[in-house]
């Protein structure tokens, strides 16, 4: 028998403590409760007993009470345990045993926690504690103090109208309050009540634009580009005129807040159309942008695709360059642009490319995007050989880590990346944020004489700031989920 601390219908269940335990601080007091919420009436206070089977459900210690009549109310209005002060230590392992000594317990913030990673849609956030003094943790920061605040539900949110805690980076909370569960691999507090926070308010600056000396580049992973029309896939919804509208202006406030790049790389684009509506909007038709996009054969409809600024460059050739063996739906589009600079005319080589996800698990999918990095690199030689001296860059959401095989296997092929220019020594940029770790998987990499000629690398971060918005916000804050990346070039 236990108190009930945490009722979570949507989660299938309920968190029960014990109202007297032992002093041993390496056991747990609590335990999910697995349950037929719809037969069962239960208020945090009341006091139950049940009968249940012990299960380990991914990882999380349950009881399953399913079968009718499993629990009993023998009291209500019970005063809860008191919660204990999570800080979860900085050693890993030493994390593991202090979590675990408290799943299923009611816990509670020891101090103000500051917000690394926004609320995603699966209404999950994560946080450290404002003393360990870091603002990020990285996906290969062995640390343990990284902590995770959650809405109890399973639920899918599509925008911040259903979403009880929109936090976003450099938040910080207060009176987070909640049984820890441990879900999806990593310990949570589904919070009892929406916690307090503080925020300020944050101003972007716009990257600077290029002068007639230089040129930029730029890739955008835009998160399922659909338009209203039919075919459309089962998910994500399909738009209103309303929502299309905006997805496509807010679009083009994020390309003119890079600096309207003179080459422009997208993924997730559904087709040519709706490139078509974006370079015609407002804020991007004084650029003359042109858009460029060949069908793939993805099964969701999503491709890559490019605008280019007219009144800069000049595109001579597309193409698309389909693998052989079907190694991928999203073949590497190639445009050869001449770029007008005020020192002379300058041609480059741009591979645009969408690797295969990492859903089915990193190293089970890494031999294909490896085997994708190579096929861009016999692109590559194939044009060289009808062009010695070009020049190349492959870019796109190569859905890998910058320390990662595919990766490296570019490099070694012969081209540099980007982020080298930043210097070994400095925090790379990231893009992506997954797990409440920051990661890189969008990429430009180029030919050795384009390296010489790179004068900034910079990551927007308007998407990884922010949860998902408001249904009136018109802002262009998480329009995806991908970060832009850009580069920008000096005259040769």
């Amino acid at each position: 028998e236990g108190v009930v601390i945490g009722v979570f219908p949507e989660m299938g269940g309920f968190w029960i403590q014990e109202a007297e335990s032992d002093d041993s601080e390496a056991t747990s007091a609590g335990v999910f409760v697995l349950a037929d919420m719809a037969q069962l009436s239960l208020t945090i206070g009341d006091l139950v007993q049940l009968t249940g089977k012990v299960r380990e459900i991914s990882g999380q210690t349950t009881l399953d009470a399913s079968e009718p009549d499993s629990v009993t109310v023998i009291s209500s209005g019970n005063e809860l345990p008191s919660a204990a002060s999570y800080s979860p230590p900085a050693d890993v392992e030493a994390a593991l045993v202090y979590n675990e000594s408290l799943e299923g317990m009611l816990v509670s913030l020891s101090e103000p926690a500051l917000v690394v990673a926004a609320t995603t849609k699966y209404g999950e956030f994560g946080m450290v504690s404002q003393s360990v003094g870091v603002d990020s943790v990285g996906r290969t920061d062995e640390v343990g103090y990284l902590m995770f605040g959650d809405d109890g539900s399973s639920m899918t949110h599509m925008d911040q109208s259903t979403m009880p805690n929109a936090m976003q980076r450099g938040d910080v909370v207060t009176g987070l309050i909640g049984p820890l569960a441990y879900t999806y691999d990593n310990y949570k507090i589904e919070s009892l009540e929406s916690p307090q926070f503080s925020r300020e308010e944050l101003v972007f600056n716009n990257l600077p634009a290029a002068d007639s000396t230089q040129f930029s580049v730029a890739t955008f992973n835009v998160e399922n580009w659909f338009d209203l029309l039919d075919p459309h896939p089962s998910d994500p919804p399909r738009p209103t005129l309303s929502e299309y509208r905006t997805k496509v202006h807010k679009i083009a406030e994020v390309i003119a807040a890079v600096g309207a790049p003179t080459i422009v790389g997208l993924q997730e684009v559904e087709n040519i159309d709706v490139l078509e509506d974006l370079v015609a909007d407002e804020l991007l038709a004084s650029f003359g942008y042109l858009p460029f996009l060949i069908e793939g054969t993805d099964s969701r409809g999503i491709d890559v695709g490019y605008i280019v600024r007219s009144d800069r460059a000049t595109v001579e050739e597309a193409a698309a360059f389909t693998a052989p063996e079907g190694l991928t739906s999203r073949p590497p589009l190639m445009i050869k642009v001449t770029i007008h600079l005020a020192g002379g005319d300058q041609t480059v080589y741009v591979l645009n490319n969408h690797f295969t996800s990492m859903s089915a698990g990193e190293e089970a999918t890494e031999p294909r995007r490896t085997a994708q990095a190579l096929w861009n690199l016999e692109v590559i030689a194939e044009l060289q050989a009808a062009d010695p001296d070009g020049q190349f860059l492959v870019m796109g959401d190569l859905n890998s880590f910058y320390d990662s095989l595919p990766i490296d296997s570019l490099r070694e092929g012969g081209l540099r990346h980007s982020y080298e220019y930043l210097g070994t020594g400095s925090d790379l940029p990231f893009s992506y944020i997954y797990q409440g770790r920051t990661q890189t998987l969008d990429h430009i990499l180029m030919s050795e004489s384009l390296f010489q000629q790179v004068v900034s690398v910079d990551v927007l971060h308007v998407s990884t700031t922010f949860p998902l918005p408001a249904p009136e916000d018109q802002s262009f804050r998480h329009v995806s989920d991908h970060d832009p990346l850009v580069v920008l070039f000096s005259q040769p």
